[in-house]
């Protein structure tokens, strides 16, 4: 290629670590990629082989254009990482943002902190994922631990360290560990101490645009890089991907559609803290270091997809699955097709969390089929991105959204995109770049040599419905949709005991059966100002709904409510510290970032 400014960008996903090499213009101009190793032990990577195979992908990427880039970015999954000795060697492997082994430090802190006054203040809710559960877990296996640990490190963190010999890391990554303060941009050493661990153990937290070091003259011979090459740590992936498909300033939306679906709202300032954690959703700084960011996740999207792939295209395998799939969903009318699906097959984190909520098609009549199933999945999850996204927008101030930008691998399916953009009422645009977190690391990258002003945005397209059929949809999103979403679930009937000697039932051909769950209705949420569907009626209360139950309710009963003083969720930095409670009663965890687990630029369609 001719010469002028060329950026790298990699990005470490769940399934596989990418490449991407782009001019100063945002233009891609090679790319590469392969599968995310995983180790022996289950929930971990190998921290040799991780930095392998990202390093890996790189190297082809500079082979294939013949030059090496003037900066390296690293985004990717934010809760994964290793402990570093003071010789920067990984102490074990890579841990993994899926190991539920911390479950019960977790649940440990909330009870000490409490929930709400940890969110309020961190911008994360306990779960076993968060570092700081798993910084405890790991020194509670090993009371030595604190001793020989030099520093923890992100998996970006690591594969920076790799070329540079520096640890740090950025502000996205650190406010994802529950013992960083997004406001003050510190952390918090009363957190770090119930892991034994102190500030000194943390990496250091950079500016956007600051480098963690620059390539040694070893990693540049390995990987066709220029010793001395900046080497930049850009972020967590949602947001670096989102930055990268221009949603940057507020009231923008980006909405990552993949195996799991993550939404997030730009905003100016810091959200309603104490609504925002009672709605199941996180908040903290924005890929930029400037904005703030309302993010929520629906851990069942294109995973709904592949359970229907799986059940009904009888074996079909490969891309060959997702035509079939789209095939059939081409057959019905553009039209809401008379099936509601509530997307829910590990109940729902957000809004209103609900452990016991489930995955159900109701209203299924005996001339419906499989492609009324399949439809069905795709508009209940777009109303469920409406319902995040209508909330995110109260939590703002309750201005509609100025536009929602739909990235990841799920929006090549053009029948999803649609009805996302005919049942949100605002400007509906499809990020056309499939590797936009990689992108966003090259161009935030960018900054260090100087590639700066305003930066290039992934191309994208507008996609614009049809008035009548988003009239239809939208009417169907408040007088059926939000009804079945927000009336509370009936726990599931125990099966009938086995007689001595008798054989067991033979299982059912459907997930589960016909469920009739009669419950106390519940109003829709209201819609926030400017989000209102014009010359439609109020909402009615919701029925009692019927429909086929295919998800199995989880053992933990639903979370009985929460009375939420807002004084907690608006606590400024330094005020008064932090204050250990007395001991309560655990509350199921709620994880408002599914998708920073689950690839959503990888999966489905």
């Amino acid at each position: 290629m001719s010469e002028g400014v060329l950026l790298g960008g990699l990005d470490i996903g769940t399934t596989h670590v990418k490449a991407v090499l782009c001019d100063g213009e945002g233009r891609v101009v090679a790319r590469a990629k392969s599968p995310t190793p995983y180790g022996s032990v289950p929930h971990t990577h190998p921290a040799d082989g991780l930095v392998a195979a990202v390093l890996g992908a790189l190297a082809q990427c500079v082979r294939e254009v013949g030059r090496a880039p003037e900066a390296v970015g690293v985004t990717g999954m934010a809760e994964a990482g290793v402990p570093l000795d003071a010789d920067g060697r990984a102490i074990g492997p890579v841990h993994a943002w899926s190991d539920p082994a911390p479950a019960p430090h977790a649940a440990r802190l909330a009870e000490a902190f409490g929930r709400p006054q940890l969110h309020a203040r961190t911008g994360v809710l306990p779960s076993p994922k968060v570092p700081l559960a798993k910084w405890c877990a790991l020194v509670a296996d090993d009371a030595g631990l604190p001793a020989r640990m030099r520093t923890w490190a992100g998996a970006a963190d690591l594969v920076a360290h790799a070329l540079t010999g520096a640890v740090g890391t950025d502000a996205t990554f650190a406010q994802r560990t529950m013992a960083w303060d997004p406001v003050a941009r510190e952390w918090f050493p009363e957190l770090l101490d119930e892991a034994g661990l102190g500030v000194d153990h943390m990496p250091r937290v950079r500016e956007v645009g600051e480098p963690v070091g620059r390539v040694t003259a070893e990693a540049a011979a390995g990987v066709g890089l220029r010793a001395g090459t900046p080497v930049a740590v850009a972020g967590h992936d949602h947001l670096v991907g989102a930055w990268a498909a221009g949603v940057r300033g507020p009231g923008q939306v980006a909405d990552s559609m993949g195996t799991a679906e993550a939404v997030l709202t730009v905003t100016g300032e810091p959200p309603d803290r104490a609504r925002a954690g009672a709605e199941g959703m996180s908040w903290g700084r924005h890929a930029d270091g400037e904005h703030f960011i309302v993010l929520a996740g629906a851990a069942s999207s294109g995973l709904l997809v592949e359970w229907f792939c799986d059940r009904f295209l009888d074996g079909v395998q490969g891309a060959g699955r997702y035509e079939e799939f789209a095939r059939l969903v081409a057959t019905l009318p553009a039209a809401p097709c008379g099936p509601t699906v509530t997307p829910y097959a590990h109940g729902r984190s957000a809004p209103r969390p609900d452990p016991g909520a489930r995955f159900a098609v109701h209203d299924l009549r005996l001339e419906h089929g499989p492609a009324h199933i399949a439809r069905a999945i795709l508009e209940g999850t777009a109303h469920q991105a409406r319902w995040m996204t209508d909330t995110q927008a109260r939590l703002c101030g309750g201005v509609a959204p100025g536009s929602v930008t739909l990235l990841g691998g799920s929006t090549r399916l053009t029948a999803w995109t649609a009805l996302k953009a005919a049942i949100g009422p605002w400007p509906t645009r499809v990020c056309a770049e499939p590797e936009a977190p990689g992108l966003g690391a090259a161009l935030l990258a960018g900054r260090v040599v100087g590639v700066d002003g305003v930066s290039p945005v992934a191309p994208s397209h507008p996609v614009v419905p049809d008035a009548t059929t988003a009239d239809a949809h939208r009417t169907h999103h408040r007088d059926r949709f939000l009804p079945l979403a927000t009336t509370p679930t009936a726990p599931a009937d125990p099966p009938a005991p086995t007689p001595r000697g008798s054989a067991p039932a033979p299982a059912p051909q459907t997930p589960a059966g016909l469920s009739d769950r009669r419950s106390a209705s519940a109003l829709a949420p209201q819609t926030p100002a400017g989000l209102e569907d014009r010359g439609s009626a109020p909402a009615p209360a919701a029925q009692s709904p019927q429909g086929l139950d295919l998800a199995h309710p989880p053992t933990t009963a639903p979370h009985p409510g929460r009375s939420t003083s807002s004084a907690l969720g608006n606590l400024p930095p330094g005020a008064a510290g932090w204050a250990r409670r007395p001991p309560v009663q655990a509350t199921p965890h709620d994880d408002p970032d599914p998708g920073t687990a689950n690839d959503p630029e990888e999966p489905t369609p």
